[in-house]
Parts: structure tokens; sequence; C-alpha cells
């Protein structure tokens, strides 16, 4: 597995993603909005698989071959997460 570094993220940088990917003209603009407006919070919440995606590519993961194992691995080296509208943080436990 990849070294894993604390993830620093705002919801500007998760829809820069996004719209780099063309979500915003896949979703169309209105629905785009709508999305976003949920929040980082949000997302996280109710598992959003964009979110967690880009989780995954923030941390060097190949997230379309991320397996359930592999999951509950990265879970347990999970040390904290913070996440609000705008802002999600995660750190990781210190080898």
């Amino acid at each position: 597995m990849v070294e894993l570094k604390d993830l620093k993220v705002d919801l500007k940088d998760f829809e820069d993603w996004l719209i780099e990917r063309g979500y915003d003209g896949i979703m169309q603009e209105d629905n785009f909005r709508i999305f976003l407006n949920i929040g980082l919070a949000g997302l996280f919440f109710s598992n959003s698989p964009l979110l967690l995606s880009y989780i995954f590519t923030k941390l060097g993961l190949p997230n379309e071959r991320i397996t359930p194992r592999i999951r509950f691995e990265l879970g347990r080296k999970i040390r904290e997460i913070k996440v609000s509208e705008e802002h999600l943080e995660i750190r990781f436990i210190s080898n």
C-alpha cells in the first residue's frame, strides 16, 4: 500500500476535480450546483461515490480497484476525520 499522508481538501478543490472530468456537463449546471450545495459533510455521510473516488485519487490509490479488504485496511490507519460543508481533513496514524 502507498504511504498515506494526511489529506486536507476543500469544496472548491472537489468542484475543480469534477469539472476537469466533465461532470458539470454530464450532470448539467443546475444538478451540478445542487450536488455541490450538499457540501462535503453531506456527501461524505451519504457515501458519495464521486467524493470517495476523489479522496482515493488524492491519496494516490487506484480508486477503480479498491476492494473491501483494502478499504478496511485503509480505515484501520485513519486516526481522525474532520468534515464540514466546505472542508475535509483525514489524519492517519503515524508509523
